[in-house]
């Protein structure tokens, strides 16, 4: 799956990361947060998430 998703974004490389989910899923919902959401803001959200799952799994880190 990344693999599909990694040539989307190489044909596309203008979207950015949620925009192509978007374009992806195909909801027909309008999601501004996620349509317009800047990469590196993404990769923050995505390090943080980490991070807490991380925490989550191992309570002593």
């Amino acid at each position: 799956m990344i693999e599909k998703l990694e040539q989307l974004w190489l044909d596309h490389p203008d979207f950015r990361l949620g925009q192509l989910l978007m374009v992806v899923a195909m909801t027909g919902e309008h999601n501004p947060k996620l349509f317009y959401l800047e990469d590196d803001r993404m990769l923050g959200l995505l390090e943080e998430r980490m991070e807490q799952l991380a925490k989550a799994r191992n309570p002593t880190l």
